[in-house]
């Protein structure tokens, strides 16, 4: 190889420069409920989000859930959940269900759920309080055509007072990832319906059992979240569950929002 044919100096410690950057970002972003001394997340962009206590940054995604609904006219489809979780506390804030394909619309409507406060009949055979409410400093996302709709990012974001951060890269939002992997592996594959999430597996019986209404399934999911999920404690966090680390994480109490106030979403 002539001399002409090797890399400057300059391009080498250019590559090396971007390298070491990066190695040092990642070292620097501990996933959210780490317990080291900085909490952070990495937007598309380049800039961290510091997560110092609760309602600093909310995740948000949707997944399409394996197991099929009916009503009284027979088998539907399978519904689609969007939930919204607080990144230092890893507490459910709130959710969506519903048949519709995520949206703009869909994303606001679980915002406005885990803005308010919530209240349940006894029909939901709660044990606890689920308290978690409040607004976001930042509504942390992946780049879906939802989350970066005029909708979502100028209208909501404005109105209510918080901002709209993009992840780095869809690994970033494994808080929510797991909260998914959670709820198939210890809610979904119980019930009648169940799909599984492989097609060649999938029972052959699932349409004939498939008997839960819409209803049916969200007093499910509202009685595991509050029952179990948001009581249990976080391997990351020791000896403290996910909804009391959020109530010990709050900085200020948070604004009480009127269902009126949310009209927009």
């Amino acid at each position: 190889m002539n001399k002409g044919e090797y890399p400057s100096h300059q391009s080498v410690y250019r590559i090396l420069d971007e390298h070491i950057e990066q190695k040092e970002r990642k070292e620097k972003a501990r996933s959210p409920g780490y317990l080291g001394d900085r909490l952070t997340h990495i937007t598309r962009d380049g800039r961290e989000l510091p997560v110092e206590g609760s309602n600093d940054v909310w995740q948000c995604d949707h997944t399409r859930l394996d197991v099929r609904l009916a009503d009284e006219y027979g088998v539907l489809d399978r519904p689609w959940l969007t939930v919204v979780i607080d990144s230092y506390s890893r507490c459910v804030i709130g959710f969506y269900l519903g048949f519709d394909n995520p949206s703009s619309q869909i994303d606001a409507l679980a915002l406005r759920h885990a803005i308010l406060p919530k209240s349940y009949g006894s029909e939901y055979q709660l044990r606890y309080e689920w308290p978690a409410y409040g607004k976001p400093y930042y509504f942390y996302t992946d780049g879906g055509k939802d989350f970066t709709s005029i909708h979502t990012t100028e209208q909501i974001a404005v109105q209510i007072g918080f901002n709209c951060a993009l992840r780095r890269r869809p690994s970033d939002g494994g808080i929510v990832e797991r909260f998914f992997r959670t709820v198939n592996e210890q809610v979904l594959n119980t019930l009648p319906g169940y799909t599984g999430s492989n097609v060649q597996k999938r029972p052959e019986s699932v349409d004939k059992d498939a008997c839960l209404t819409l209803k049916d399934l969200e007093i499910i999911l509202v009685g595991y979240i509050v029952n179990e999920y948001n009581p249990d404690i976080d391997d990351r966090m020791k000896d403290q569950s996910r909804i009391g680390r959020w109530e010990a994480g709050l900085m200020v109490e948070p604004y009480l929002y009127d269902e009126l106030d949310l009209a927009i979403c």
